[in-house]
């Protein structure tokens, strides 16, 4: 790999930010972009890599990422997430702050960053914790968290229990000018709930997490809506909660975002039958019916970003059975291919708002420069073959993770190459990192 020029020609470009969707050639030197033009007009001296029948898109950005690095780096570190990242299409992630310590302060922060540029093979920002020690008493310092580089705060995997601490921190945030993802859980009804709760974990005999669980601390952070944050909320899951945020999302209007999964789209609690404690995430896959809801609302762009929720374990803490193992599912390195299949686009037109969900819209929504494939922008790349069939094989994957509802399933294409920084760190399926 080298800084030289090189030239991509004979895909088809797709630019979620400014809607191109067309035949082009992309020209790259020294890490960035330096032109986009029709085909057969560039005036590079350099590689000219013939890309027919291919798709080149920005980067995927992930802004919802476990790397479990520092403390918990059996599941997963920095180097292993970022090149399971790049196998997958990404070139920026954005990494939960659910770590051992915590990420609740502007040291831990600044360690970590440092860590990140040792290790990391892409684009990495850290998230802040909400609470100290992600407890439920003390807020942590939002204002000192972005200014060591934060690109946002959350309750991830802590939920926040009380109205008024989900008041205080959506204040909090907004004076810091930062936004709030907010983890919509009431425990207190998700209990020791392993699955969705319905007929099927009735007859399994399991205990079951009710739509409830979320649809009731959704509720709470949708009537914040008098105060002046900006609200993300992650992982929606059900129909319930859809219905929820249309009633209130006309007082909120832009300061209210939505993000889902991959898996959420399409898989449905059917998956424990085969997959066991493979198919415990938090929240739980739900019904066929969730599945439908949340599926039309990426279609009808209510939700603006699919996120993966990447969240590996090590493959012995999963192979304990269902009511032991811990939730998390890995997604990296299937989330477009699972997207793809999910909404079944037809021509290339279709991939355009796929894509952005993907890339633009979470790198925007973060204030990130990424997403976008525009002269003068990073070149982080991303090339996808749109008519590849494949089988997912979980041993085949770069995570420590193997956790996954896909495993011997086929999925509708793949990622053939990946650029961060005007570099390939994978190319033709073959990581380089």
């Amino acid at each position: 790999m080298s800084d030289e020029a090189f030239v991509l020609t004979g895909a088809t470009v797709i630019d979620p930010a400014s809607d191109f969707v067309g035949l082009a050639e992309v020209v790259v030197a020294d890490g960035v972009i330096r032109n986009i033009c029709p085909p057969g007009q560039t005036q590079v001296t350099g590689e000219r890599i013939s890309l027919e029948g291919k798709l080149i898109v920005p980067g995927l950005v992930d802004m919802h990422v476990h790397l479990r690095d520092p403390g918990q780096t059996h599941k997963e570190t920095v180097a292993s997430g970022t090149r399971a990242a790049v196998a997958g299409g990404f070139t920026t992630v954005c990494c939960m702050s659910n770590t051992t310590p915590p990420v609740d302060t502007a040291y831990q922060v600044q360690s970590l960053l440092g860590h990140i540029r040792e290790t990391a093979v892409c684009n990495v920002y850290p998230i802040g914790a909400a609470t100290v020690g992600h407890g439920q008493d003390q807020l942590t310092d939002f204002a000192a968290l972005r200014a060591a580089g934060c690109i946002a705060i959350t309750d991830d995997a802590f939920p926040l229990h009380s109205c008024e601490l989900k008041r205080r921190a959506l204040a909090a945030a907004a004076q810091a000018d930062c936004l709030f993802i907010a983890h919509a859980e009431d425990k207190s009804l998700s209990g020791q709930g392993v699955m969705h709760e319905g007929d099927l974990s009735a007859l399994l005999k399991l205990p079951g997490i009710p739509a409830a669980a979320v649809t009731d601390a959704t509720t709470e952070w949708l009537q914040l809506h008098g105060l002046s944050g900006r609200l993300h909320l992650a992982h929606v899951s059900t129909r319930q909660e859809l219905d929820m945020i249309r009633q209130y999302r006309h007082l909120w209007q832009e300061r209210l975002t939505l993000e889902t999964a991959p898996h959420y789209l399409q898989v449905t609690h059917d998956a424990v039958l085969t997959f066991g404690a493979s198919a415990k995430v938090n929240p739980p896959l739900r019904s066929h019916e969730d599945a439908v809801a949340v599926c039309q609302a990426v279609r009808d762009d209510m939700i603006e970003i699919v996120a993966t929720d990447h969240a590996p374990h090590a493959p012995d803490e999963k192979a304990v059975g269902i009511v032991a193992a811990p939730f998390g599912l890995v997604g990296l390195e299937t989330a477009l291919p699972a997207v793809v299949t999910a909404l079944q686009p037809h021509d290339e037109r279709d991939w355009l708002p796929l894509v952005r969900k993907l890339t633009w819209a979470p790198a925007r929504l973060l204030g990130l420069r990424a997403g976008r494939l525009a002269v003068g922008y990073p070149a982080d790349i991303a090339i996808i073959d749109p008519h590849a069939e494949w089988v997912v094989q979980p041993s085949l994957f770069h995570s420590k993770g193997r956790a996954t509802p896909y495993a011997g399933k086929p999925l509708r294409s793949a990622v053939w190459s990946t650029v961060v920084a005007g570099k390939f760190v994978l190319r033709e399926g073959r990581l380089l990192v």
